[in-house]
């Protein structure tokens, strides 16, 4: 079954580095406008065509359903099926090939009350809306509420079943209440409030998590450098891609990898709660940072896994520190400049820090740096580095960790590139079958692009753990 695009991947999807805007639905009020504008730039929603929103519509099961899977990112990734489960299974309404049966399925999986005859187009009530916000903040974890319950004039009118859901909607503020106190629970819920509601739900739990963060900081070469462990076993580096954070580039992979292994997910300078400081961004340089952090906490080496940027920094470790790394995993990154596509290399000679005010990545930085005005300054840093030509040929043959290189079929990076590279490393150059298996390993991932390549744990997963499983090579 193709797996859903999620909320994370939604994100990847904005994080072009093209400073084009979003163009603005022109049917909004003041109140809303802000809000959608964002979700549509993070991929949440859309309009019924480019200008206009359409607030005032009513949004049915299809609709409601779908914007609460991908925004609150319900996933069925990590569970085991003996056959794939299907819309049939679980609902007597819902076509198996309808373009919402994935979300249903998901969505029930995940504990959200949808009733068995649910018809798709029927329109959802708010006390319906707001119990499935409730059920999906559910999946994320406990929110508690230490308010006194609200009293609502029209408390009669709640079905018994949604009056938790309903009182919880209004106590964590995701909805508000006139000075009447009326819920108005069986009204018809309409397109735009159900995207405030959406968006304040989002920004609970994103709130709510970032307090329980397993997150420490590392005095590495000056930096104050913030990482997360997860999980026990063999240690296994993240490092994430330009602009990004752990949450944004590893939100879904990382818990899958986490069972198996310790994982050390790590936001490199400037990124995230990582602090910038007096010095100009290189792969080198944050590859020395992986590097110290890895003996900083006391390892004799580790698995590295980089994205984008980040298996640049990889390669870098590789390279400068090879005795620190054991495998390596480089996702979208090439070993030279021009493995980037002209029109990619274009966009990020584009970048413009005003004009990306507001975008998910603005948005993920402010939340998370400590000195959220620096970020002009990241900008103007992140321009200068990635437009800076580099060759890495002569060292990419001197890596001796057993290397996966990933790519997706429709990346940012060319598909020729990361089989040059794969040549380089010692792979393709003869048939397996007779001995010419080498320790590295390509895999292009189908329909896959550098926006959503780490969303496709369907595919990751069995690949990336076989591969660090896999006995080391006997040393020469």
């Amino acid at each position: 079954m193709k797996k859903l695009v999620s909320f994370i991947s939604t994100i990847l999807l904005a994080c072009t580095l093209l400073s084009g805007s979003v163009s603005a639905f022109n049917d909004l009020n003041a109140t809303e406008k802000e809000i959608i504008l964002n979700l549509k730039e993070r991929g949440i929603v859309s309009g019924i065509d480019s200008n206009h929103f359409a607030p005032r519509d009513k949004i049915n099961f299809a609709q409601g359903v779908s914007l609460i899977v991908r925004g609150m990112n319900l996933s069925i990734d990590n569970e085991q099926f003996v056959e794939n489960p299907e819309a049939i299974d679980y609902f007597t309404n819902v076509p198996n090939d309808a373009w919402y049966a994935e979300a249903f399925i998901i969505a029930k999986m995940n504990g959200l009350d949808i009733p068995k005859d649910v018809g798709p187009k029927a329109v959802i009530t708010r006390e319906q809306y707001a119990d499935m916000l409730i059920k999906a903040i559910d999946v994320k974890g406990s929110f508690p509420v230490d308010k006194m319950p609200m009293i609502f004039e029209d408390a009669d009118q709640i079905d018994d079943k949604y009056k938790d859901s309903v009182q919880k909607i209004y106590l964590h503020k995701i909805a508000t209440s006139d000075e009447k106190r009326l819920a108005f629970p069986k009204q018809d819920m309409t397109r735009g409030e159900a995207a405030v509601w959406l968006h304040n739900t989002i920004n609970l739990v994103e709130s709510q998590l970032a307090l329980t963060k397993p997150g420490n900081y590392a005095s590495v070469n000056g930096l104050n450098m913030y990482y997360e462990i997860h999980g026990t076993g063999q240690p296994l580096i993240l490092l994430h891609g330009g602009l990004a954070t752990i949450d944004m580039m590893f939100g879904q992979l990382l818990p899958a990898l986490a069972k198996t292994r310790q994982v050390i997910a790590v936001e490199l300078q400037a990124h995230g709660h990582t602090a910038d400081i007096d010095r100009p961004l290189s792969y080198e340089q944050m590859a020395d940072d992986t590097a110290a952090l890895i003996k900083h906490l006391g390892l004799k080496n580790a698995d590295v896994f980089g994205f984008s940027m980040g298996g640049g920094v990889a390669l870098q470790t590789a390279i400068r520190h090879p005795d620190v790394v054991r495998k390596l995993v480089v996702a979208s990154a090439p070993y030279k400049s021009d493995g980037w596509y002209p029109d990619v290399l274009a966009g990020m000679a584009s970048m413009n820090a005003e004009a990306m005010v507001g975008s998910p990545m603005h948005e993920v930085y402010v939340k998370a740096a400590p000195k959220p005005e620096d970020w002009s300054t990241l900008i103007a840093k992140m321009k200068q580095f990635q437009t800076k030509a580099y060759d890495w040929t002569k060292d990419i043959s001197a890596i001796k960790a057993p290397t996966l290189i990933l790519i997706g079929d429709s990346d940012k990076v060319r598909p020729d590139h990361a089989l040059e590279m794969f040549q380089l490393l010692g792979g393709g150059k003869a048939d397996g079958s007779m001995g010419g298996l080498t320790n590295s390993q390509l895999s292009v991932l189908p329909d896959t692009s550098h926006y959503n390549i780490l969303a496709r744990t369907d595919l990751l997963l069995p690949i990336i753990p076989p591969f660090l499983d896999a006995p080391m090579p006997k040393a020469e």
